[in-house]
């Protein structure tokens, strides 16, 4: 079998889906031992559990953050996403598999060098410091730029009256929102409807629905299949329990660009830092 073709600017504009997989263990993670949290992108519609290393990836994000801030309020923290189109380090791998109680001082992966640091980089995920989501002011967001440094889109976190249901809106680089993504609700709009059923991973998970920023209707993706949505995925019992490693899958919008595929791969991100590590930490922020 042939090795998946890298995630480029074309490769995207061509993808219908993606698994977003983390790949770092958080095996003892508590305190200051807190690592960077990294991906790998799967162009995939299903995770069957597993070490995501051993499953073939078209890209791999690495995280740069303060280690002070991830093990103080992770929902707050400053911290940029890079995203490349290479593999992932073999190095990086390693360090990520026998990471057991490690205290990370630096703001780079361990294992990482600076060549491959600035190697094959698509786009950043960046995200200023905020308050946490349960604030309604400094509201979270995560703006993605291209490999020039130039913004392509932002990801922003709303408040409003439905304060139980989170959503985010989605937009463009001259700041013309373009989806908005919410779960599906209840009792006139103020809670969450959860679903259950629906298989790959999907039982009794919440999908966030890519909308029209206008309406709301649900859109299409995956040529028109199913909803366009961004749904936290079952990652296996050794990933629940053990290594704490979260699986995000990604329906994009059949009408969507490239660039707007690749601002809602940071969406699933800002996602995870919020509702996922605030709960795993215990966090209230």
């Amino acid at each position: 079998m042939s090795a998946p073709k890298a995630m480029t600017m074309d490769r995207v504009d061509e993808t219908k889906q993606i698994i977003i997989a983390q790949s770092t263990s958080q095996c003892c993670r508590a305190g200051i031992c807190q690592p960077s949290l990294n991906w790998v992108i799967q162009e995939a519609d299903n995770f069957d559990g597993g070490n995501p290393h051993n499953q073939p990836s078209v890209a791999w994000i690495h995280e740069e953050s303060s280690w002070f801030m991830r093990c103080c309020l992770p929902p707050c923290r400053e911290t940029k996403y890079v995203q490349h189109t290479s593999p992932i380090p073999a190095a990086v791998k390693k360090e990520e598999d026998y990471n057991w109680c490690r205290i990370q001082c630096d703001k780079t992966p361990k294992g990482l060098t600076e060549e491959d640091r600035n190697k094959d980089v698509l786009v950043t995920h960046e995200k200023p410091l905020t308050c946490g989501m349960n604030c309604c002011c400094c509201l979270p967001r995560i703006t993605t730029k291209d490999a020039n440094g130039n913004v392509i889109g932002k990801t922003q976190f709303v408040c409003d009256g439905c304060c139980f249901v989170p959503k985010y809106d989605i937009s463009d680089a001259n700041g013309q929102k373009k989806y908005r993504l919410r779960p599906d609700t209840c009792c006139a709009g103020i809670c969450i409807q959860c679903r259950c059923g629906g298989g790959k991973g999907k039982c009794c998970r919440v999908p966030y629905i890519i909308r029209d920023p206008t309406t709301y209707e649900a859109l299409k993706g995956n040529a028109g299949q199913e909803n366009a949505q961004v749904t936290q995925l079952w990652a296996g019992w050794k990933n629940e329990c053990c290594t704490k490693r979260d699986v995000f899958h990604v329906v994009f919008p059949d009408n969507a660009t490239a660039e707007e595929k690749l601002v809602l791969t940071g969406s699933a991100i800002l996602m995870d830092v919020l509702q996922v590590e605030q709960q795993q930490d215990g966090g209230d922020s």
